[in-house]
């Protein structure tokens, strides 16, 4: 049997850790990112249509009216 032997390289361990949190941090950074642009998009863009869309037609002094002849405004005279 010949005694050829492969060696393995020695795993480079300096300045793995920084690697390491700089890579952690860049995507961190990116999920981040994508998380906040994917919640305007998906959740506050149409909250803030529902609510334009609302009060294009919201009358206040109807609802008032409503509201006192139903009796719900105690300290509103009829």
């Amino acid at each position: 049997m010949s005694e050829v032997t492969t060696r393995i390289p020695k795993p480079v361990l300096r300045g793995l850790h920084n690697a390491s949190i700089k890579r952690n941090l860049i995507v961190a950074g990116v999920i981040c990112t994508v998380s906040v642009i994917i919640t305007k998009v998906l959740y506050v863009d149409p909250k803030k249509e529902a609510y334009a869309n609302f009060y294009k037609t919201y009358d206040a002094n109807a609802h008032f009216e409503r509201m006192r002849k139903a009796g719900l405004l105690e300290s509103v005279q009829d």
